[in-house]
């Protein structure tokens, strides 16, 4: 047996869960795969309860999200990474977030923890898309919220829908890539500020002038 920290415990749980979900992971699973007794489990976090739950949300739903500039400027380039970022997220621990789906029902307080992650992306995404419109690089009608919805859901059916249906799908290095393509073009993109927005500029520098 090793000397036991809550950061070891809590990995160890994280993994029995994305291997067997809540009911399979039982406090002798998740102490046998930390190399602690059950007693252990019981004095560090009192129940199964508080050491699954606090291992689904710091393990995967609790995370640094990526980030996105205030001000956007190569759109593509930082998109592409960003959502490169997400994809990643959701491929290694799509074992433990599909466990987490399918516990729902039962465990509807596990919303909260799993909104976490996500939410946070989705509050991101929307404001460059948001700031894109405002620089007049994108449509005016360009819906932010839509937007976002739609490439992350893009991330999140691609990773979740892989394993049936592979051929279906782009070759995993370039879905990045080829969602963000799909949200630049359905949000009108454009590299540069359009000629409408930059008049009044020019217009007011004449008149300083």
């Amino acid at each position: 047996m090793t000397h036991p920290t809550r950061d070891h415990v809590l990995d160890a749980a994280a993994k029995v869960f994305a291997e067997h979900g809540f009911r399979g992971a039982t406090t002798r699973r998740i102490a046998d795969a930390a190399e602690v007794n059950e007693v252990t489990l019981f004095r560090l976090f009192g129940s199964k309860d508080a050491l699954l739950g606090e291992a689904i949300r710091t393990r995967v739903y609790e995370r640094e999200v990526a980030q996105l500039p205030d001000v956007p400027g190569d759109a593509r380039a930082e998109l592409v990474a960003w959502a490169g970022s997400e994809y990643e997220h959701l491929l290694t621990h799509r074992s433990s977030i599909r466990q987490g789906m399918s516990e729902l029902v039962e465990r509807p307080d596990l919303c909260r923890c799993m909104a976490q992650g996500p939410r946070g992306g989705y509050s991101r995404l929307q404001r460059y898309i948001t700031a894109l419109a405002r620089d007049g690089r994108c449509a005016k009608n360009a819906n932010a919220v839509n937007a976002a919805a739609m490439l992350l859901g893009a991330l999140f059916a691609d990773v979740m829908g892989r394993d049936m249906l592979p051929d279906a799908l782009p070759p995993a290095r370039e879905v990045p890539a080829a969602y963000v393509e799909m949200l630049l073009a359905a949000i009108g993109y454009r590299a540069r500020p359009s000629a409408a927005r930059r008049r009044p500029s020019t217009a007011r520098a004449k008149r300083s002038s």
